[in-house]
């Protein structure tokens, strides 16, 4: 793809004042900027981003002087509007540019879009904005890039019945006829992708912060009583923060809104942060403990963002993972501070760390910071690798600083670069300077390198030997790999550490065979040991020896391991190293453990397998089963309520008869769905739909359709989604484009009936006929990068591979061709695996049930 020319090159910005008439009933608007910009080149024509926008009228005032506009030029292909001028401008002049314009509300989830909900028996909207990354250009003409940053002044006439709320607090507002006027305060410096407003029928709870920041959430009328659990986590985050980084909040308000319709988690918008339902709202019935965790988690990123992202901005997409990759670490240290008991550096393994890498194992991956040529290839780095791996190595980095000097140097940072722009280098640089420790050549490889590296241990009488190579999952990428060296701080359980940057290296320690190296999983790598060095580890495992961190970083180190066919270990032998750990009883091993025997199921993929596969599972759960049981007891610990719905989940798939009975009577019993407890409900839902037909189809048909909460409606997707019947399949699949369905949803119902090995083969069908609706209503969403990905994870078997292949390469797929690269590698590591093991697989299983 060439690249984009950047228009701020040409043409900086130092204020917008932009006023929109809205007419929600017609489904558009008109509207007025008036633009101050500094012209940085000489020319005879402006250039602003604009997309799908009508121009009505264009002038350029030079001084008190007008600047003729000749002809107005609307480049679609570059989202470009061109303003030719009778004469040449002078280099570094003072322009006023005045543009009215109209243009159109949308259900794309971006620009400015409608969010439906219920009200009663009504059905209602209210109107939201998402302007990241670059759809500011479909509201009003703008340099839509994010080093363009200006200060915006907003005006918006509305229904006169409506609230209107913008990142800035309401300077006033008139009632003019049956419209109403709101003029906010002007902003300070800022990104425009990062202007935003909300107009509709909300209702908001307010506290106020230590340092007297105004703090509002807000939502729908019907959900007005499920703030408070998002208002305390968002005054303490909020007077967090402002101590951490010693930078006070730098705006008058804070609101955080939940919409109903809405196509990410959320969006950091400075001043007005906008939510997924799901993502801020807490209903006490409803809401299961995950979810909530999850809502903290979410609130403390987008409030991080507040300082690193808006006050401090990346100059180019190229840097996107400073935002989200700080944003995704620093996320935790603020709820791990308000929420100790819940131990989330732990849970941060599960959450972050693994996830980057099971993407990062790919040859199709890409390295942290990665060029972006055109903003429409932003979709595909909206990722694990941005988001996941970038909070992981600046966890590693935090580790290698330290604390103090880790926090001293971000304020710093924060400081010298305030209401600008800044890169990786620039953070590099500040840390540097204020730990005077290697930071840029400790960072460089982790961030310009696409992958990890596998530490490869020998024990010898001289010491533990090291190798290290990158981790590629797929064997057939190994052999046209390029050497790479990454420097690894190794920490192991015994307190000892080492540095090791070198492709081989030999670290003088005595009984190397007893340290189980990358303490709590601290280093982004893995560990590739012996087999009797493994069998040792095993031990230790058994006796509580290590830590949970490290016992569920053994686990799946070896699982990956056998996956990549590296090393000694086949897969046979790492599930009989797993059926020792039935005594096991944290609950972020056994997510590593079902997250490994959920892979088995998906990629072996044969009747045979599952089959023998469930005694086995039984055996290794039912201790923890006994112990927990289907019921909330009051003396369980957080991790026991973490872990209950985990066990459950394995025993369910299991279909052991007694377990069975009791989820199909708690299923009949239930006559609305507070009947069943939300940590368990999902599971409940999906074991009687494997097992259920028609009734217990239309039973949760109905549930979907008449529920209010966010939450819920995933919940009925899975178990919608997980039927084995084709005819219910098909049902699910033809219910995914009616109006029933959000189109914030649609994703989930793909991926649930993706990973349906019984329904994987028609989805993709249904995708192949419905991809231009795929294409019309999300190929400038985020998701649109994901359904490859999603394809791709779904199909083990190579004769799948030159289909999808052949499918892609028929269709238009603007922008994600790295997604769909993923997707093909997947299938062919997948294949691989599967045709290496699963003779070895099977017969190990059928010897463990008989």
């Amino acid at each position: 793809m060439s690249q984009v020319k950047r228009l701020f090159e040409d043409l900086k910005p130092e204020s917008y004042v932009l006023s929109l008439d809205i007419d929600d009933g017609e489904m558009s608007f008109t509207g007025k900027v008036i633009i101050q910009a500094t012209n940085l080149v000489k020319t005879d024509r402006i250039t602003l981003h604009s997309s799908d926008l009508a121009v009505i009228n264009a002038r350029i005032l030079l001084g008190k002087n007008e600047i003729k506009v000749k002809s107005v030029e609307l480049i679609k292909q570059n989202d470009e509007l061109i303003l030719h001028l009778e004469r040449e401008l002078k280099k570094n002049s003072v322009l006023e540019i005045q543009i009215e314009f109209s243009g159109k509300i949308t259900e794309t989830l971006h620009g400015l879009y409608p969010c439906h909900y219920k009200d009663g028996a009504k059905t209602k909207q209210l109107l939201a904005t998402q302007f990241e990354s670059h759809h500011a250009r479909e509201v009003f003409p703008c340099i839509d890039e994010p080093e363009a940053k200006a200060k915006f002044t907003l005006e918006l006439r509305t229904d006169a019945a409506l609230t209107a709320l913008s990142n800035m607090p309401v300077n006033t507002n008139k009632k003019v006829g049956s419209k109403r006027i709101w003029q906010f305060e002007t902003s300070p410096i800022m990104s425009p992708y990062l202007l935003a407003f909300v107009i509709g029928d909300v209702k908001s709870s307010t506290s106020v912060s230590k340092n007297g920041t105004e703090i509002n959430v807000w939502a729908t009328p019907n959900n007005a009583g499920h703030l408070s659990f998002a208002l305390d986590v968002a005054t303490k985050c909020l007077d967090y923060y402002n101590e951490y980084f010693e930078i006070p909040y730098p705006l008058p308000k804070c609101d955080l809104i939940a919409l109903p319709d809405f196509a990410s988690g959320a969006m950091e918008n400075w001043g007005l942060i906008t939510f997924r339902e799901a993502a801020l709202l807490v209903d006490y019935k409803n809401t299961s403990l995950p979810t909530k965790q999850h809502v903290a988690i979410v609130i403390a990123h987008e409030l991080a963002h507040q300082w690193f992202g808006n006050l401090v901005t990346m100059k180019w997409w190229d840097d996107l993972w400073l935002n989200e990759g700080f944003a995704s670490w620093i996320e935790y240290l603020a709820v791990d501070y308000l929420f100790p008991e819940w131990q989330m550096w732990s849970q941060f393994i599960i959450d972050n760390f693994f996830p980057a890498q099971f993407l990062d194992s790919l040859k199709s991956t890409h390295p942290i910071q990665v060029k972006i040529d055109d903003p429409d290839e932003i979709r595909s780095i909206f990722d694990s690798i941005s988001y996941n791996k970038g909070a992981s190595v600046i966890r590693m980095l935090h580790d290698f600083l330290g604390a103090d000097d880790f926090r001293k140097g971000l304020i710093y940072y924060l400081n010298k670069y305030k209401y600008s722009n800044a890169s990786t280098d620039d953070l590099w640089e500040a840390l540097e300077f204020v730990s005077k420790k290697p930071v840029k050549s400790f960072m460089s490889a982790w961030t310009s390198l696409p992958g990890f590296p596998v530490v490869t241990l020998e024990n010898s009488k001289s010491g533990l030997g090291l190798t290290q190579n990158r981790y590629l999952i797929d064997q057939s990428s190994r052999k046209k790999a390029k050497k790479q060296i990454w420097p690894i701080s190794i920490q192991s359980n015994v307190g000892k550490s080492y540095y090791f940057d070198k492709h081989a290296d030999t670290w003088k320690i005595s009984e190397s065979n007893k340290l189980k190296l990358n303490y709590k999983q601290s280093g982004f790598y893995m560990v590739a040991y012996e087999d009797e060095h493994l069998a040792q580890l095993k031990q230790k495992i058994l006796n509580k020896q290590l830590e949970p961190e490290d016992r569920l970083g053994v686990i799946n180190d070896a699982f990956q391991l056998t996956k990549a066919g590296i090393g000694h270990t086949s897969t046979d032998e790492a599930l009989d190293f797993l059926s020792g750990f039935s005594e096991e009883d944290n609950a972020l091993v056994w997510d590593v453990i079902a997250i490994q025997l959920s892979s088995l199921r998906r990629v072996m993929d044969d009747d045979a397998t599952i089959e023998t596969l469930r005694p086995f599972t039984y055996n290794l759960a039912k201790k923890q089963f006994e112990r927990l049981g289907w019921n909330e007891k009051n003396t369980d610990t957080h991790f026991d309520k973490l872990l209950r719905p985990t066990i459950l989940s394995l025993m369910c798939s299991t279909r052991d008869k007694q377990i069975l009975d009791e989820a199909i009577s708690r299923f009949n019993k239930m006559e609305k769905p507070e009947d069943i407890h939300p940590d368990i409900r999902g599971i409940i839902y999906g074991t009687n739909a494997r097992v259920g037909g028609k009734m217990t189809y239309e039973k949760l048909l109905n549930l979907y359709k008449t529920t209010d909460s966010a939450e819920e409606r995933v919940n009925l997707a899975c178990g919608l989604t997980s039927f084995e019947d084709e005819k219910l399949i098909s049902k699910s699949l033809g219910y995914i484009k009616s109006k029933e369905v959000r189109l914030q949803d649609v994703p989930y119902w793909l991926g649930y009936i993706l990973m349906n090995r019984k329904a994987k083969n028609l989805a993709f069908d249904w995708i192949q006929d419905n991809w231009q609706w795929i294409l019309d209503n999300f190929a400038k969403d985020m998701f649109f990068a994901s359904i490859p990905k999603y394809i791709g994870s779904a199909f083990s078997d190579e004769s799948k591979l030159g289909e999808v292949k052949g499918f892609f390469e028929s269709v238009p797929t603007p922008g994600i061709q790295r997604s769909i690269d993923q997707a093909l590698e997947s299938i062919q590591w997948q294949s691989a695996w599967k045709k290496r093991d699963h003779k070895k697989v099977l017969k190990f299983l059928e010897n463990f049930t008989n």
